[in-house]
């Protein structure tokens, strides 16, 4: 009995030597970053589920895909007007490339933000290596922001956050690994590398912004010149002049059109405004607020990363000439950057807040290794090993509690997206056109639906609901019970699909007096887009045909 249980501890002891030796080796990086990207591709479409957003853009990229042309608008909206601008450019012909080898599904264009995700973490990792004592350290931090259901959410959406985010981090890295032997090269490729984010989100300012102030720190260090500072800007107002060229010519009242819509979603406000939007960003990301996007608990990582704010303040504060503590500096920086920017924006999508989160995370193991009795070095690529004898029950318990938070999170839907979009294809045979739901996009060819959004304006056009069937050509109607109560509890959730109350009464006649009920099915997934109430009830979905005119 003794001889077997010491085989065991034998081979216990021989497998936690492998895995330290693993974890401290270059080669640990990428067994995770392998078993990451299976694992979530695994889950890629059923967290979180399908959003709106997913299919408006992708729909707008299989519809450049199907003109060859760029200079289009969404298909889906008519009266819902649309201007045609590049700032998206890149992310659509990336989608538009994708969809040709892996065809037109959620799949594809979730699997771009994993693979995104995946060069994310890569990076932080590498980025991570240049402050952190130890590669193990670094692991951890990338270990925490994989296991992040923040993250997930960013890493699984079929939106531009994620690449924006890879962007920033790349670009953080270029530029902190290469300062000791900073060249106007670096200048230009910096330049290229935030540039070309413009072709993908207007969040990339987001990223020029941080890098700018970077640019500033090393500047005031003494690392980079004036001149480097000045390359690099040009570099990058170059690169939106060249898109704001591209939107000219295909709106030519292309400015005017942008900062409209900007305006529309308070980009325009003042500081006051800007500053109180701030305030309830924040306060709404801790509550779990949102009537259009899902909202995962972060409430536990927003209280972690307040603390460890509070935290480095106060030690740089009070230790303002111990180089320990010199590191704190840029990450600091960083974070600000990211705040700065999201303030300055003023857009307020609680989708957003992902780009803090990386930084974060890398203050929060530095905080870490502090609490040791280890001496900083001087420089940052000096890196003594810290001793193994010391237990460290902090970072485990960490790595415990954000896996924890984040397998309870991860709920996929009651109902799969497969089976909503199988529900509506078996009712409405071949290509007609239909009104319905933007969420059903995937079920239908390009340029088949008009989504609901559209009804908003009919009243500002004095044109009536039947008129408006009638011009469009519409031959199915696909009525959500969501839309019943939308209207009963109006204005909570016109941020939906705006105000449909001028237009909700005649739609409900033109539904009973000239269209048959074909079918009538319960989805409670995807019945409804008001994100608190998913998979609170079964909504119902009536499909109606269309048989005549008034």
């Amino acid at each position: 009995m003794k001889s077997s249980n010491n085989k065991h501890k034998k081979n216990a002891l021989k497998i936690k030597t492998a895995l330290k030796q693993l974890a401290r080796s270059n080669k640990a990086i990428y067994w995770y970053l392998g078993l990451y990207f299976l694992v979530n591709l695994v889950l890629l479409t059923t967290f979180p589920y399908v959003h709106s957003d997913e299919s408006w853009l992708s729909g707008l990229s299989r519809h450049i895909a199907v003109t060859g042309d760029i200079g289009v608008t969404e298909p889906f909206f008519n009266i819902y007007e649309r201007y045609p601008h590049a700032i998206r450019l890149l992310f659509h012909l990336l989608q538009a490339g994708f969809m040709q080898v892996f065809g037109y599904q959620i799949f594809t264009f979730r699997l771009i933000s994993l693979l995104f995700s995946v060069g994310t973490l890569y990076f932080f990792y590498q980025l991570s290596r240049l402050f952190c004592l130890s590669d193990g350290t670094a692991l951890l931090a990338t270990l925490l922001l994989s296991l992040d259901i923040q993250y997930l959410y960013a890493s699984h959406l079929a939106r531009q956050e994620i690449i924006i985010l890879f962007i920033l981090v790349l670009a953080l890295y270029f530029l902190i690994s290469r300062i000791a032997t900073h060249h106007l090269t670096d200048d230009l490729w910096l330049g290229l590398i935030v540039g070309l984010g413009i072709g993908v989100h207007p969040n990339s300012f987001i990223v020029a912004l941080t890098i700018g102030l970077c640019y500033l720190y090393f500047l005031y260090q003494k690392k980079i010149t004036f001149k480097n500072l000045t390359l690099v800007v040009l570099v990058v107002a170059l690169s939106a002049l060249f898109f704001i060229g591209i939107s000219l010519t295909m709106d030519p009242d292309y400015l005017v059109h942008y900062l409209q819509q900007g305006k529309n979603f308070g980009v325009g406000d003042g500081l006051p405004g800007k500053l109180q939007g701030f305030l309830i960003f924040y306060r709404h990301l801790f509550t779990q607020f949102s009537i259009e996007y899902y909202m995962p608990n972060i409430r536990f990582q927003l209280i972690v990363f307040g603390l460890v704010l509070l935290l480095s303040l106060l030690l740089l504060a009070k230790h303002r000439s111990c180089p320990r503590y010199q590191k704190l500096k840029l990450p600091l920086l960083i974070v600000f950057g990211v705040n700065l920017g999201i303030f300055l924006i003023g857009r307020y999508n609680v989708t957003s807040i992902v780009f803090v989160f990386p930084l974060m995370y890398l203050l929060t193991v530095l905080l870490l290794e502090m609490i040791s009795d280890q001496c900083y070095p001087e420089q940052m690529l000096s890196k003594p090993k810290l001793p193994e004898n010391k237990k460290k029950p902090l970072p485990g318990l960490l790595v415990l509690i954000t896996a924890v938070l984040t397998l309870t999170g991860l709920q996929p839907t009651a109902s799969p997206y497969s089976v909503y979009l199988n529900q509506i294809q078996a009712a409405i045979p071949g290509r007609p056109k239909i009104l319905g739901n933007l969420n059903a996009e995937y079920a239908f060819a390009d340029g088949q639906l008009i989504d609901y959004r559209n009804l908003q304006y009919l009243d500002d056009r004095e044109m009536t609901f039947a008129d408006y069937i009638a011009k469009q050509q519409i031959e199915y109607i696909i009525y959500y019970d969501e839309l019943t109560f939308i209207t009963k509890n109006h204005p909570a959730y016109d941020v939906m699909y705006g105000d449909i109350t001028p237009i909700f009464a005649e739609m409900t006649t033109f539904l009973a007096e000239h269209c048959e009920e074909i079918t009538v099915f319960s989805n409670s997934s995807y019945g409804t887009n008001l994100a608190p109430l998913i998979d609170t009830k079964p909504w119902q979905i009536h499909i109606f045909r269309v048989k005549a005119g008034p």
